[in-house]
């Protein structure tokens, strides 16, 4: 019996070893192929990125000019001259006489830059031809390379002036690089020259490899180790002593409630470690089992305290948000009011609004990714970390970025949140604003519609280190309203799977052009309510919407 035991637990861990190293293979030869690609075209994205950015940052005319000079023959002979005596002055006075020089340096600082910032290997202007290439601006180079004629130059076969070169990885003597080439366009909408970049790539490829190969030998030293573990235990385990567990097992779940104590099976005193762990946690589990029937009262209990907390945990936050209305009533030069449902007992939405100084109002409205808990906990460090920024009184998009760089600091949850910040000049109505990938905004013109504005959105919060982003300003005249929200609004979804959307948004907003803020904030919360039309509420909903009235005077009457 044993031999037996023994041959097919062999023959088990055999199948076994060979399954999972065919998923193992598969799995590893899937992923890298994958992370190859992702990285080839990143790379690719990049080189693009970079060439087309230079391309058009050059002055083609220049460009134009720059080509003619260096192409003539009197040129060629100077910088045969200067490359002879080593005088980069020859080839500067030629240049300052055909007032090229100073556009030269500029030009070439101007690459400097955009190379160093970019990281890449080498950018540099060059002027094709059949028979190879000129080289115009090289910011890696002196003076002395300009008009330097390259024949056959390798990678340039498919090159030609007037194309954009779609970007490439290739493999040369220098090992792996991202090449990629735009056109330069002159006023005469011919290109005289293309802007090239190299990106080095052969560090990520050399990491790339090691890691592939430190993931072959764990694996493989993973399925050796299972397969020794598997081997140990499929000898120690026989048939019988499981099928007298089952049954005992079976007769436990068998019988009711009131015979279940006497049918817990007892540990037998075995040198069969495993056998008696599993008998172990088979007691355990069947002990366990009638603690839990017992206990239902108490976790019923739990559970109630655990709402209860959770109900506390909602106070917390709502209390964080303002909340009293009217918020500040010695100010009658604006109203505002706000409203945010949460699709759980806490939410990841938030808005505020606040005085920075006597004559500027701070306006948020912000989605914190995800739902619940986690999701109110980032809520309430983003809201403290943007409110303290923004009381510093720099602009909207020095808000953004200072806040940015807060909160990717030690974000090892990756959340994020998307956040529109804007500034209202309370004496005059301008608004300066800024968009982190938030919604976009909602503005009622001088006729009382109301119209989406469209603005530029950067990156989440969150996201990524070292984001800009820009500001954008617009005017509120007396008695218009800013609409603000979340996506909870025109992402709410019914049963049978129909978005609100934005077009349902605006018309119900619409039908309320004369309500003031409160009026218009609770019809369109009534609005998603009616057409969710009982389904379960998906998303966190908020809504903030603020009226300008401008200065008050004696005479003035506000309707």
């Amino acid at each position: 019996m044993k031999k037996k035991t023994n041959r097919l637990g062999r023959e088990l861990i055999v199948v076994l070893l060979l399954f999972f190293s065919l998923i193992v293979i598969l799995l590893l030869a899937g992923s890298f192929v994958a992370h190859t690609r992702e990285i080839y075209n990143l790379y690719k994205e990049r080189a693009a990125k970079v060439s087309i950015t230079s391309a058009s940052l050059l002055d083609g005319d220049y460009i134009k000019d720059l080509c003619e000079a260096v192409s003539s023959q009197e040129y060629q002979e100077l910088r045969e001259k200067a490359a002879a005596e080593d005088d980069p002055s020859i080839l500067e006075e030629y240049l300052k006489e055909k007032d090229l020089y100073e556009k030269y340096v500029n030009s070439t600082d101007l690459l400097s830059t955009l190379q160093k910032s970019e990281q890449v290997e080498y950018i540099y202007v060059q002027d094709l031809e059949e028979e190879g290439a000129m080289y115009l601006l090289d910011p890696s180079e002196t003076i002395l390379s300009l008009g330097l004629f390259e024949k056959n130059a390798e990678g340039l076969d498919d090159w030609t002036t007037n194309d954009r070169v779609p970007a490439t990885v290739t493999k040369s003597e220098y090992g792996y690089l991202s090449t990629c080439a735009e056109p330069v366009y002159a006023s005469d909408d011919k290109a005289y020259a293309v802007v090239g970049v190299d990106i080095d790539m052969n560090q990520v490829i050399k990491r790339r490899n090691s890691f592939a190969f430190i993931m072959v030998i764990e694996s493989f030293v993973i399925l050796l180790l299972m397969a020794f573990a598997g081997s140990f235990f499929i000898r120690k385990v026989v048939s019988d002593p499981l099928c007298s567990l089952a049954r005992d097992a079976s007769a436990f779940g068998a019988n009711d409630e009131a015979d279940l104590e006497g049918l817990v099976v007892d540990v037998p005193a075995r040198r069969d470690d495993e056998i008696l762990d599993l008998y172990k946690d088979i007691r355990k589990m069947q002990l366990g089992i009638i603690r839990y029937m017992k206990n239902l009262t108490a976790v019923t209990e739990e559970k109630e305290r655990l709402s209860t907390e959770l109900d506390i945990a909602n106070r917390i936050q709502s209390s964080m948000l303002p909340s009293t209305f009217p918020a500040f009533p010695d100010r009658p030069e604006f109203d505002v009011f706000a409203r945010m449902k949460p699709a759980k007992s806490v939410a990841g939405d938030f808005y505020d609004f606040f005085l920075i100084d006597d004559d500027h109002l701070g306006v948020v409205m912000a989605d914190v990714s995800g739902k619940g808990i986690p999701a109110s906990l980032f809520m309430m460090m983003s809201k403290i970390i943007i409110n303290n920024i923004a009381q510093l009184g720099v602009s909207p998009h020095e808000v953004l970025q200072m806040a940015n760089e807060r909160i990717c600091e030690n974000n090892d949850a990756n959340m994020f949140v998307t956040v529109w910040f804007g500034v209202i000049t309370i004496s005059t109505g301008h608004v300066i604003a800024a968009n982190a990938g938030h919604e976009y905004p909602v503005v009622q013109n001088a006729d009382g519609v109301y119209e989406l504005l469209r603005d530029k959105h950067g990156l989440v919060l969150g996201g990524m280190e070292g984001m800009r982003y820009r500001d954008y300003e617009f005017d509120l005249s007396k008695g218009q309203i800013l609409f603000l929200y979340t996506d909870g609004v025109p992402e709410a979804t019914t049963a049978k799977n129909e978005q609100f959307g934005t077009d349902r948004m605006m018309e119900a907003l619409n039908r309320k052009q004369t309500a003031n803020p409160e009026e218009l904030v609770n019809h369109m919360l009534s609005t998603v309510d009616d057409f969710y039309g009982g389904a379960e509420q998906f998303d966190d909903i908020t809504m903030l919407a603020i009226r300008y009235i401008g200065p008050q005077t004696q005479n003035t009457e506000v309707k």
